[in-house]
């Protein structure tokens, strides 16, 4: 072999030394590359999952408030519906029990001789809606049953009077009117303390 052919020959080993070295080398720093790409997917993608997850998170929070907000409304608008039949039927009391009509003083008369208290007991169909009323309404109804109870006494005094005296020579009685105002405002209480827990100004 002349030594022409082993230099070319050393050239060659070399080129290919070098080639081998190159891919060599170029394969450690595309997989490291490729290495550090993974990672930053990987950190890219958990990330992108903790914000999917917390947005889903504030959106099922979110869909629960208006949930209960919207319960909340449907319970305090049971209320508002059975304190309006609750006064109307106070004031067929009291009217009642003065006027001359002999219909309305036999509704009256049906109220105070048979279970007087239930005017007061809530329906079935609103026992739900009480486990949304403030602790502050709660203790306004009971407040309610001692005031209607002086009121029925004085619904009580005004029958009896009013047997006893012709139409014409009917009195004012004073008792029964300030019984009836202190009950519509206990009612009225209940209404203001139901907007405050409702926000309406």
């Amino acid at each position: 072999m002349s030594d022409a052919s082993i230099t070319q020959l050393v050239n060659l080993l070399t080129v290919l030394l070098a080639l081998a070295a190159g891919t060599r080398l170029g394969y450690i720093v595309a997989s490291r590359g490729t290495a550090r790409d993974i990672e930053m997917l990987e950190k890219h993608f958990e990330s992108s999952q903790q914000i999917a997850l917390q947005q889903h998170q504030m959106q099922l929070e979110a869909d629960n408030q208006r949930r209960t907000r919207q319960e909340l409304k449907e319970s305090y608008e049971a209320l508002g519906l059975w304190l309006h039949e609750l006064e109307r039927t106070f004031e067929e009391l009291y009217w009642g029990s003065a006027t001359s009509r002999v219909d309305a003083k036999d509704k009256v008369r049906r109220v105070l001789d048979y279970r007087p208290w239930e005017v007061l007991i809530l329906p079935a169909h609103m026992a739900f809606s009480e486990f949304y009323w403030t602790s502050d309404v709660r203790t306004l109804l009971r407040k309610l049953d001692g005031d209607y109870a002086k009121f029925l006494a004085q619904v009580r005094i005004t029958m009896i009077e009013s047997e006893d005296i012709m139409p014409d020579d009917r009195k004012f009685n004073p008792g029964a009117w300030a019984a009836r105002g202190e009950l519509l405002s206990s009612v009225n209480s209940i209404r203001d303390q139901a907007r405050r827990d409702l926000g309406v100004r």
